[in-house]
């Protein structure tokens, strides 16, 4: 790993050498997204620890255990009208409600429904999750929706879509959800307040 991090380091020295001139991105910036890769680089084991567990709770289809009532009329309206922020305006299948949320839902979660709508062109679904009385979509599949939503950027530097690229993913692992009782992790992962995106913007 040494070795990698030695090869890096002289390729953004390179690439910071030849762009500085002509380019927004300065040397001190490529320093920068380096000591926030390197912390990246000291956190691998607990990120792929938080990427095994938000992909053990995929949003999905689930049928045990059923809640001792299904769905209500009253339940499917309310599931009707949220899903559509966020699903095509289409056919909707309701899976049965099921118990035992995930400890991420937190404990006032008590039932969970995944709805699926489908048209000519594609399917999509979405979990929900029941708290305080309310259908409400979970927070860990707020979670895949934002994770689903990082895509690679196209600045012109691939340094830089490297690095905001890890960047927006690291950032969704410090804030994946926690079960109660366990320890808050550290939520630092940049070496300064701004990203070296802001600074350019502010030049």
């Amino acid at each position: 790993m040494r070795i990698a991090w030695f090869v890096l380091t002289l390729a953004l020295a390179t690439g910071a050498h030849a762009q500085s001139a002509g380019s927004k991105m300065t040397p001190e910036l490529y320093r920068q997204m380096l000591e926030d890769m390197q912390y990246w680089d000291a956190q691998r084991e607990r990120y792929q620890a938080v990427s095994k567990r938000a992909n053990e709770l995929y949003p999905g289809r689930r049928d045990t255990p059923l809640r001792d009532v299904n769905i209500s009329d009253e339940e499917i309206r309310e599931v009707v009208l949220l899903t559509r922020r966020y699903l095509p305006k289409a056919y909707v299948n309701i899976s049965p409600v099921v118990t035992d949320c995930p400890c991420e839902e937190g404990p006032s979660c008590t039932a969970q429904v995944y709805v699926v709508a489908q048209n000519s062109n594609k399917t999509r679904g979405i979990q929900l999750s029941r708290t305080k009385d309310r259908w409400n979509v979970g927070v860990v599949q707020q979670w895949w929706l934002r994770r689903e939503a990082v895509v690679r950027q196209d600045t012109g530097n691939s340094f830089l879509d490297y690095y905001l690229f890890q960047k927006a993913v690291n950032e969704l692992y410090e804030e994946f959800p926690l079960c109660a009782g366990q320890a808050k992790p550290a939520t630092q992962t940049a070496s300064t307040p701004k990203t070296p995106k802001e600074e350019i913007a502010k030049k």
